[in-house]
């Protein structure tokens, strides 16, 4: 089993070997065994193949995906979880159990056949329609926290206020380990015919297109969202001198791992001191990982998805209030990736003619589309996702360091 998590994209920890495997919950489901594993990088849900030797994980596999989807539509959810619905009775009565099979055919529809969505790699979707359309998703987190996810909690609430710009959800799956509450599974309706938002990106500036329009409808449905969340979530004003404390704690948790952004650590101080410490700022629950690989573009519009934060931050802190202005930061650094992807990749496409340019139209619009400016404040976020991705591309992708690099000079004012 240790191979197989040691191989497995969604593995969250592949530089460390996995010393000890512990099963702490277990069950028939599928055709094979459904299964919690405690690993030294936490607890990973695997449904494997126990009449393999090996013990291939075939969460993935159609005839799997079918089954877990009817175990789902029939009230009864792969593991023993409790199924949950978007606006019923989430505690499952007076007494707070609900009985197996209750929420049959409520959550999910009989009768759909399932199939995997190709490329994600810290989850595992499953895709259910009845041939000719696909109509539903079911995610199921490989990683587990106790926990409320905020994928699940933001989109609820969001489902529930009505909220355009999210592909609703109709329900969850938790289990029950150690008197702690996980949640394994969620369905929602799937976007059918949408475009990826990095890939829509890429596309217009390969061909040196402006991306401005799309940009500043992006801005729209990011401002709707975050307008909704407020609805859905209680709101609040914190302290700027408490925003420049948590974005200071973060450039030196930075530094520490990655020595090439002590270079700059001076200077990123100047920009955090530089603030206004006697103004106050709005905080609410918001994306948290907003990125152009988080969002859809359908006929109707902008779609925000994957609400579960920063993977590699607990999930308690995932969970707290915190500015708009993180996912502004977020999207805005996404445009300048999608800027300079072709001349720092393999791709024969030549790009923008002005990199800088075509992504500055693209914040521009962008940001008159949420109906804010830019502000120090804002340029504070920025340089905390820059300096983010230069830890992630020092770890990760050395070649593509010059982009945040160039960044956090730029925000900087390092000449």
């Amino acid at each position: 089993m240790a191979a197989t998590l040691s191989t497995s994209r969604y593995y969250g920890a592949k530089s460390h070997p996995i010393d000890t495997v512990e099963v702490v919950a277990t069950t028939e489901a599928a055709g094979g065994r459904w299964l919690v594993a405690r690993t030294p990088d936490g607890l990973y849900q695997m449904l494997v193949d126990d009449t393999d030797e090996a013990l291939p994980d075939v969460l993935g596999t159609p005839e799997v995906a079918t089954a877990l989807g009817a175990a789902i539509a029939e009230g009864r959810p792969a593991g023993g979880g409790t199924l949950h619905a978007v606006g019923g009775d989430t505690d499952g009565g007076a007494d707070g159990v609900r009985e197996p099979g209750e929420l049959a055919g409520v959550v999910m529809p009989t009768g759909l056949r399932g199939r995997r969505i190709s490329g994600e790699q810290s989850n595992t979707s499953l895709v259910f329609g009845d041939g000719s359309t696909d109509v539903l998703m079911v995610k199921y987190f490989r990683k587990l926290q106790p926990g409320v996810n905020p994928d699940v909690e933001l989109l609820a609430g969001l489902s529930e206020v009505g909220c355009p710009n999210i592909a609703p959800l109709r329900g969850w799956v938790t289990i029950d380990v150690d008197g702690w509450e996980f949640t394994t599974a969620m369905v929602q309706d799937f976007a059918r015919g949408a475009a990826d938002g990095w890939e829509l990106a890429l596309e217009h500036a390969a061909e040196g297109r402006s991306f401005a329009e799309e940009a500043r409808e992006l801005g729209r449905a990011v401002r709707r969202v975050h307008s909704d969340l407020a609805s859905a979530f209680e709101s609040a004003t914190t302290g700027v001198d408490e925003v420049r404390d948590h974005l200071t704690e973060r450039l030196t948790e930075l530094a520490g791992d990655v020595p090439v952004i002590c270079d700059y650590r001076d200077a990123a101080h100047s920009v955090y001191d530089g603030l206004d410490t006697t103004a106050t700022t709005p905080v609410q629950r918001v994306h948290g990982d907003l990125h152009l690989g988080q969002v859809l573009r359908t006929d109707a519009g902008w779609l925000l998805i994957d609400f579960e934060g920063e993977p590699a931050r607990p999930l308690e802190e995932r969970r707290q209030p915190d500015s708009p202005l993180k996912d502004l930061a977020g999207v805005i650094r996404s445009f300048d990736y999608a800027a300079h992807f072709h001349a720092q990749s393999d791709s024969n496409a030549p790009g923008p003619e002005d990199p800088a340019a075509w992504a500055r139209d693209c914040v521009d619009a962008f940001l008159e589309g949420y109906g804010t400016e830019n502000t120090p404040l804002l340029e504070a976020y920025r340089l905390d996702k820059a300096l983010y991705e230069v830890a992630y591309e020092a770890n990760n992708r050395p070649g593509w360091l010059d982009i945040p690099l160039a960044a956090v000079t730029r925000l900087t004012g390092i000449s």
